[in-house]
Parts: structure tokens; C-alpha cells; sequence
């Protein structure tokens, strides 16, 4: 036999399909520091996150929009694959928030109505995908926030692995399982978990800050004289004509 005849027949060869990770535990942030992040704009919290950490603004919510803050479970998809969100639904706790990095894709669902539904009795604080979903009335009838990319009727396989509870991309954000996951009417913003409650300490002094912005505007002031606008305006050679 010739070395050529003695490899292997391609069409003999088995494919091994990708198994995964799954984390099973993580440390979340006080119960306590989530509460008192749920009052906080979600634009005071990216402020004093250097103004990174907001989740693209193209992940939309299904509902209309309202404030909530939780403990980020995560889920790693492959492209079209929804198996991970599923085993993920074991995991959760109450008040927790599933972040799901589906890819990007919006041309097959991995999300969908019975999900959302054991969601809600596990006391899933919101959803938030980066791809799309399908049975949206179902969705829309379980009353749990859901932010994603697109609604298709096209479903999801699951022929393949992937991680739970890892760092992971959604909507251009990076979220660590543990993480804040804080929303309300602008949008979603990632609280890193390390630095929850100093971030929450910033924001209220920045609340305290705008909220003397109001107060000045309230008697008349400029907020371009008062906030130093018109002295960086003379600085950058701006011709008053």
C-alpha cells in the first residue's frame, strides 16, 4: 500500500460538533447598590464611565421603555444558534438581566415566546440580545423588557455549543457575567461589577452637580457662560458677527 492509500478517506472522517462552557456561578453586586443604580439615568451612569459603556443604541426595546437594573447573565451564541440562551434559563436568578451575544445576526431568531415566558416565571429582570427574535406578540405579552436587533420569523438551531457566563460583545459593549445592566428610557448601559459602587457614588455627585444646572437656568443663566462654553468659543478664534 502506498503512502497516498493510506490516509484517511475525507468522507470517513467525522465531524465533532463544539461543546461549550458553561459557568454555573457568579459573584453579583449587592442587591442593595442595584436598587440604588435602577434610580440613576442611564446617561449620568455612561458619564461616569468615561461616556463608553453604552450598548448600541440599534438593539431597541420591544416595549415601551422603562427603567431596570440586574445582574448580567451571559450568553454566547453561535451565529443563528439559540441552545446556550436555553441552558442559560437554568442559571438565572431572580432580578438577574440575560445578555445575550446572538452575533449580530438578524436573519434567524435565536430568542423567541417560550423562552420569554419561563423567563418571567424565573424572575428575569429583562432580556437584552444583540440579533433578533421572533413571536413577537407572545414576547410583547409576557411584559418583560426585551432589547434586540430585529424581530424575523425565521428560527434558530442548535447544532452547535457555545459559553455561558463568560465575557462577552453585545452591542459593541463588553459584559462580564455580573456586570449592572442598567436601562431606561435613552438606552442600556454596562456597570462593570468591580467598580459598581463607586460608580454609583459618582453619579450622585454628578445629579448633585446638574441638578445646580437646572437651578441656574431656572434664573436666567446661559449655560455657555456658566459651564465655560463661550470662554473655549473665544479660545477657538469663534467670530461673533
Amino acid at each position: 500500500m502506498t503512502n497516498h492509500e493510506s490516509v484517511t478517506n475525507p468522507r470517513d472522517i467525522s465531524f465533532r460538533v463544539q461543546g461549550g462552557t458553561i459557568v454555573r456561578r457568579i459573584e453579583r453586586v449587592d442587591r442593595r447598590v442595584i436598587e440604588s443604580l435602577a434610580g440613576v439615568p442611564a446617561s449620568i451612569l455612561s458619564d461616569c464611565l468615561d461616556r463608553f459603556n453604552a450598548i448600541d443604541s440599534a438593539l431597541h426595546p420591544l416595549l415601551p421603555p422603562r427603567s431596570f437594573a440586574g445582574s448580567a447573565v451571559t450568553v454566547e451564541e453561535i451565529e443563528a444558534g439559540n441552545l446556550m440562551s436555553h441552558l442559560a434559563l437554568k442559571y438565572v436568578q431572580p432580578g438577574d438581566v440575560l445578555v445575550i451575544d446572538a452575533k449580530g445576526i438578524t436573519s434567524r431568531a435565536c430568542w423567541g415566546g417560550l423562552q420569554t415566558y419561563a423567563a418571567r416565571l424565573k424572575g428575569v429582570a429583562a432580556i437584552v440580545i444583540d440579533g433578533a427574535l421572533r413571536d413577537m406578540a407572545e414576547v410583547r405579552k409576557h411584559d418583560i423588557p426585551v432589547y434586540c436587533r430585529a424581530v424575523t420569523p425565521a428560527g434558530p438551531h442548535k447544532g452547535w455549543g457555545g459559553r455561558i457566563n463568560v465575557p462577552v460583545s453585545c452591542g459593541s459593549a463588553v459584559v462580564h457575567p455580573g456586570d449592572v445592566i442598567v436601562a431606561d428610557a435613552d438606552g442600556v448601559v454596562v456597570v462593570p461589577r468591580e467598580s459598581a459602587t463607586a460608580t454609583l457614588e459618582k453619579a450622585r455627585e454628578k445629579m448633585s452637580v446638574e441638578e445646580e444646572w437646572f437651578r441656574r437656568v431656572s434664573q436666567g443663566e446661559d449655560t455657555a457662560d456658566f459651564l465655560g462654553f463661550s470662554e473655549t468659543a473665544e479660545r477657538y478664534g469663534v467670530d461673533i458677527v
